[in-house]
């Protein structure tokens, strides 16, 4: 009984607490402006900035990569144009789509839910990934900017109430991938037909339009 009082009560806070988004409104633009966690992070990497503005401009093929080179978290990707559905085991599924490029900088807008037993079904969040980078010495540095938002009230409160952890887990997840990512890079600017050789059919089509001179 308690229980029901308490999913009831739940439920009529979410409803309360979801502010209704103006028909207009751009999503990206909304969570980069009214973010509810946002996490900076500065890196370098040993390759050009077009190089880097290249491989941001595959990012499929390069989720594909990622499982050729078996490294983790195993996603599962798969593709609807330029668009994305990516299915992380630790329970989130979110969808992402590139946003308009410019010369110095990449970003993806993401909306995913938790699918996991302990989380209720209604807690979700949108995203933006966005990456600047500029020349520095032979590489790039760069800095990577991630906003998250909260999709209704309660999720917000929650990823407040949590925000110590979360971006303690941002960190330490986009540190590895990040690592992992430059293995990656690293064997495509000194070894591209190695990285060639492990694609086939349209894959091997993308990789050879990323790395062909512009």
């Amino acid at each position: 009984m308690i229980q029901r009082y308490l999913m009831a009560a739940l439920a009529a806070l979410f409803i309360l607490a979801a502010a209704p988004a103006r028909a207009d409104d751009d999503p990206a633009a909304r969570v980069v402006r009214d973010p509810t966690l946002s996490y900076h992070k500065a890196f370098r990497v040993e390759t050009t900035p077009e190089t880097w503005n290249r491989i941001l401009d595959h990012p499929y093929l390069m989720t594909q990569l990622w499982t050729q080179y078996r490294f983790q978290p195993a996603y599962r990707v798969t593709r609807s144009g330029a668009d994305l559905r990516v299915v992380d085991p630790s329970g989130i599924t979110g969808d992402l789509r590139p946003l308009p490029p410019s010369d110095a900088s990449r970003a993806f807008y993401g909306s995913g839910t938790f699918r996991h037993w302990a989380v209720p079904s209604f807690f979700s969040a949108e995203g933006v990934v966005a990456f600047e980078c500029k020349p520095d010495g032979g590489g790039l540095a760069g800095e990577a900017k991630i906003f998250m938002r909260g999709s209704n009230g309660i999720s917000r409160l929650a990823m407040r109430l949590f925000s110590a952890l979360l971006l303690s887990r941002i960190d330490r997840r986009f540190t590895s991938n990040l690592n992992d990512t430059k293995k990656i890079i690293h064997d495509i600017v000194h070894d591209p037909d190695g990285v060639r050789n492990r694609l086939a059919g349209t894959l091997r089509d993308d990789f050879d339009r990323m790395v062909a001179p512009p």
